[in-house]
């Protein structure tokens, strides 16, 4: 294949667009995690300090991740919903030229 030539698949992209938010989804029937725990559940101050920072931070990054995953959806179904219809445009014009040169004959 040279080099500019186009592959692209569909079916991969609209796989694609489903799997993320498939994952978006799983994501967000886990919940959210906002049990408060306990001085000591956790066996030291270091590990209740840590876990708590997680915590905290999970909150806006599953945010972001939420964001990103449908945004990578999004945009993966629109290529394949703009390549569709370039295709079938494409189709139906070189049927209308073949149809016009046909009848020239």
């Amino acid at each position: 294949m040279s080099k500019g030539d186009l592959v692209l698949s569909l079916a991969g992209l609209d796989a694609l667009a489903g799997q993320l938010r498939s994952i978006k989804e799983r994501m967000d029937d886990t919940g959210q995690v906002d049990r408060k725990l306990g001085n000591g559940e956790l066996g030291s101050s270091a590990a209740f300090d840590a876990m708590e920072g997680f915590m905290h931070g999970w909150k806006d990054g599953r945010r972001e991740i939420d964001t990103g995953l449908e945004n990578v959806a999004k945009v993966a179904q629109e290529i394949v919903d703009k390549m569709t219809e370039l295709d079938v445009d494409l189709r139906n014009a070189l049927r209308k030229h073949e149809r016009k040169v046909a009848g020239g004959k």
